[in-house]
């Protein structure tokens, strides 16, 4: 009998995981140099960098003209600032900030054999309405609208007649939709042209040039037919952060760094902009830069979009902020270099800057006028650290005569530099003072909150 033949023994497969671990140690090798090697590092500021002047700096943003989001020289800034901030040592990250923004497709008046273009009031949303226009005198009550016969018709008014009232144009257009109103004919004869935001309602919300005023007054109690076209678009802005790796935001410098259509915005608000990038230039090299974060908001003449996104994006790190310091509009002397301040802050600056002149910040009654939310306590990008409870300080020159406008293309270097040496000693005030952080209320039921 012939023994039964058997299979030679053959070597076991190989587990998979033999095979998965070289490469997965080979790939993970591989990402974790890349990741080093691309990782934020800080380096020096160059020389030239710490030698520039607000001077210097204004001559180069100006250069980009009007700042509004979605305008070609916003991005074109945006860019240049991250660049002086790079050479001052400070990494910069962008963060997105999208909105909406109505764009003014153009519009007609016509009243009898008369027709003159119309552009859209700057928030309005267009739309095509019928009526008689009924002439508004100045600082006309809703109640005194009405007496006119407004309702059902068309508002007729002049810039000049309301520019010295304390009324503004959203409180207008307010009065007259609740009269009643199915749109509003400003007739823009001021000496300067401002760029003020109205409500978004659904009615046709119009200007007309002084000289087509002229001819459309003598008109009023005549039938009309009014159309505003207005395309509303989603744009899409950055805030810019520089920091210092590790930095904790212990202090916060910021400013808005967009403008309203068609001003160069040098005061409002290029002056607060080059106020942060000179106290970012003084803390260069200093422990402060170890302990600052220097952001410039974006679509804050929107409704404060960009500090509103910041905060939501950054509540964790906030808890550690002593102080956010917020210029806007400290280039033009329109009155002394002032503060609204936390009650905590207030005497720090006044020991900073003895005699410094101190303000209220807007009335919390008041409702959003341009760019300018009264929700809480203020009227600029501090509006939403008050709400998480962070200690501010407003820094600001007061209103001057071209704000708004497209004449707003001057601005003091000197006095630039001069509310960022404040500001930098106001941090470090804050930074040397003793500080307990309250930790939030929101979404806590305890005693106190």
């Amino acid at each position: 009998m012939y023994a039964r033949s058997r299979p030679l023994p053959t070597r076991p497969r190989r587990p998979a995981w033999h095979w998965l671990l070289p490469a997965a140690l080979v790939l993970g090798g591989g990402w974790g140099a890349w990741h080093w090697a691309n990782r934020p590092q800080n380096l020096p500021a160059q020389p030239a960098a710490l030698a520039r002047t607000p001077s210097q700096d204004w001559a180069d943003l100006r250069a980009f003209g009007p700042r509004p989001v979605s305008a070609g020289g916003h991005d074109r800034a945006l860019d240049w600032l991250a660049a002086q901030f790079r050479a001052l040592g400070y990494p910069v990250t962008w963060e997105p900030v999208t909105l909406e923004r109505p764009f003014d497709r153009g519009g007609t008046l016509k009243v009898g054999s008369l027709s003159v273009p119309a552009a859209a009031l700057y928030g309005s949303r267009g739309g095509e309405q019928e009526g008689r226009l009924v002439r508004l005198p100045a600082g006309a009550t809703t109640e005194q609208m009405e007496a006119r016969g407004l309702r059902g018709q068309i508002a007729l008014t002049t810039c000049r007649e309301w520019d010295g009232d304390e009324v503004t144009w959203t409180e207008l257009v307010e009065r007259a939709t609740r009269a009643g109103a199915l749109g509003l004919v400003l007739v823009q004869d001021c000496g300067t042209r401002q760029v003020r935001r109205v409500p978004a309602t659904p009615l046709p919300l119009v200007q007309v040039s002084a000289a087509d005023g002229r001819r459309v007054l003598p008109l009023a109690g005549q039938q009309a037919q009014l159309t505003s076209n207005v395309e509303v678009r989603k744009v899409t802005g950055r805030n810019l952060i520089a920091a210092r790796v590790g930095a904790k935001p212990e202090v916060l410098f910021g400013a808005h760094l967009d403008s309203v259509n068609g001003s160069p915005g040098a005061n409002d608000n290029a002056s607060g902009v080059l106020a942060v990038l000179e106290a970012a230039r003084e803390a260069a090299g200093t422990p402060l830069a170890g302990r600052a974060w220097f952001v410039l908001f974006d679509a804050e003449e929107d409704g404060l979009v960009g500090s509103r996104t910041f905060v939501d994006a950054h509540r964790y790190p906030l808890r550690q902020t002593r102080a956010m310091l917020n210029l806007d509009m400290v280039g033009v002397a329109a009155e002394p270099l002032g503060v609204a301040a936390d009650a905590e802050l207030l005497p720090l600056a006044k020991q900073v800057r003895p005699g410094i002149r101190v303000f209220e910040d807007e009335s919390t009654q008041r409702r959003e006028t341009f760019g300018r939310s009264m929700n809480v306590g203020g009227s600029s990008d501090q509006v939403p650290f008050i709400a998480w409870g962070v200690r501010t300080v407003f820094i600001h020159r007061g209103l001057d005569d071209n704000y708004h406008a497209a004449s707003d293309n001057t601005l003091s270097p000197a006095l630039v530099r001069e509310a960022g040496a404040f500001a930098v000693k106001l941090a470090q005030a804050a930074l040397a003072a003793p500080w307990m952080p309250d930790e939030p209320c929101e979404g806590f039921k305890s005693e106190g909150c």
